[in-house]
């Protein structure tokens, strides 16, 4: 018996309108899993990323710090120079000052000089020339001088003066 005054037809599980609506859902959770996969490869991409320029800024900061010890040594190095040349400069002068100070009459032949002491050896005709002519000078440079003459066969001196200056 039939019930129907038309033939049955086949349905379709889904309507038109349902099925647009799922393949709409499908291509919107399509495009919402590619941005997931997107974010999470840029995120992957920008760690690696910061963790290099984090290692970058580590080397930097080596280097800076290197850099920075190498300008403490050439300063220092520098200063050193500078000292040494002020040093060079007030010896120079008073090795000039000391030969200044020779009279024509004596003779130095060795001068060993020391940060507070000064060893002259020489010759002198005699020992009154040198005590007139060297030795005042002498004293008022030196907080101790003291002088050893011994006699030559010409009759000349040869003198050992050993002049010091105290630290006070």
């Amino acid at each position: 018996m039939k019930y129907s005054f038309i033939q049955p037809r086949k349905k379709a599980i889904l309507d038109t309108l349902s099925s647009s609506w799922l393949v709409f859902i499908a291509i919107v959770v399509a495009i919402l899993v590619a941005f997931n996969y997107f974010i999470s490869y840029k995120t992957s991409f920008y760690i690696k990323m910061l963790e290099n320029s984090s290692q970058d800024i580590t080397k930097q900061k080596q280097s800076f710090e290197s850099i920075k010890n190498e300008y403490k040594i050439l300063k220092m190095q520098q200063e050193l120079f500078n000292d040494i040349q002020s040093s060079n400069m007030m010896l120079k002068n008073s090795i000039k000052n000391l030969f200044d100070l020779i009279p024509d009459q004596i003779t130095l032949n060795k001068v060993f000089m020391e940060d507070n002491r000064l060893i002259l050896y020489g010759e002198t005709p005699s020992k009154n020339a040198y005590n007139m002519l060297l030795d005042p000078p002498l004293r008022s440079i030196f907080s101790k001088s003291q002088v050893k003459f011994y006699l030559k066969k010409k009759g000349w001196y040869n003198f050992v003066s050993t002049n010091k200056i105290e630290n006070r």
